[in-house]
């Protein structure tokens, strides 16, 4: 058995090298990273530098022939199996989504989990395609050790954390809404499916959001992506566990975003797994 937690990092890097990153995600001594927003071309300088900080196992989203010039990237201290299945509902860009076994020696296996949701500006309806794609694999899952991280894009903020209010939701909200693409479809469709996968009570998936867990409802949303002066809260970035785990601490490392390192927050959580496993 671990004798301390498993400590897990989630951020989007935003096409940075990891020669300016590394030392910051070191000094955290993950267990797991998953990276969103990993520049195709940079990957194996990703991994090398990965490995020189004892992430030795790793994973990368999509086939080689991407859509898009960016990836996710997983990484651990333990094995990593990959498991591209194909998807009930495949994604607009495959390399959108990324899931892995690890292998935790004395422990088992973790089906990891991670996202970077496109944003509906640059891709309309695309976006609740990939939604739609993840909510079907995670309530398709075996229920077993499950971790879900990753940049969602959405909801369009908390007013608290124990409230969701998604992009085009809400009072005065078009009945329906076309993309640029000329794809038309009901509002309801967008909300019903963000939904199905960050509001957990009304998700399809049964994981908890390890950040909620730890706060009073009541506290105001965290701001996690760079946004404008006078904007709503951005709270993007998330991560989610089974009920195969205590959440023991989580939070996020805001000063590595306003130092500019990255347009987004780091995530972090200390799990373990549990020895009375709740119904």
């Amino acid at each position: 058995m671990l004798k301390t937690p498993i400590r897990l990092l989630s951020w989007n890097v935003n096409f940075r090298r990891p020669s300016d990153l590394t030392a910051k995600i070191e000094s955290v001594v993950p267990h797991i990273v998953t990276l969103q927003e990993v520049k195709r071309n940079l990957a194996d300088d990703w991994a090398h530098h990965l490995k020189k900080i004892g992430l030795v196992h790793h994973y990368r989203s999509g086939s080689t022939a991407l859509a898009l010039s960016h990836q996710c990237l997983i990484a651990s201290r333990w094995k990593v199996t990959p498991d591209d299945i194909v998807r009930p509902r495949e994604p607009p860009y495959p390399e959108s989504l990324g899931r892995t076994t690890v292998s935790v020696p004395g422990e088992g296996d973790i089906d990891v989990f991670t996202a970077h949701i496109p944003n509906s500006g640059g891709n309309g309806w695309r976006q609740i395609d990939t939604f739609s794609s993840l909510s079907a694999e995670l309530s398709r899952a075996i229920d077993s050790p499950r971790i879900l991280t990753g940049d969602f894009n959405e909801p369009e903020w908390y007013p608290k954390l124990k409230e969701i209010v998604v992009f085009g939701d809400g009072e005065g909200a078009p009945t329906r809404w076309p993309d640029q693409f000329g794809d038309e479809r009901p509002s309801i469709e967008w909300a019903n499916s963000v939904r199905s996968v960050l509001d957990g009570a009304a998700s399809q998936h049964r994981l908890r959001d390890a950040y909620r867990v730890r706060r009073d409802p009541e506290e105001p949303t965290p701001v996690t992506y760079r946004t404008k002066k006078g904007s709503k809260p951005r709270c993007f970035d998330h991560t989610f566990v089974s009920r195969h785990f205590d959440v023991l601490a989580c939070g996020y490392f805001h000063v590595w975003r306003e130092r500019g390192f990255s347009d987004h927050s780091p995530m972090w959580a200390h799990l373990r797994f549990r020895t009375d496993i709740p119904r």
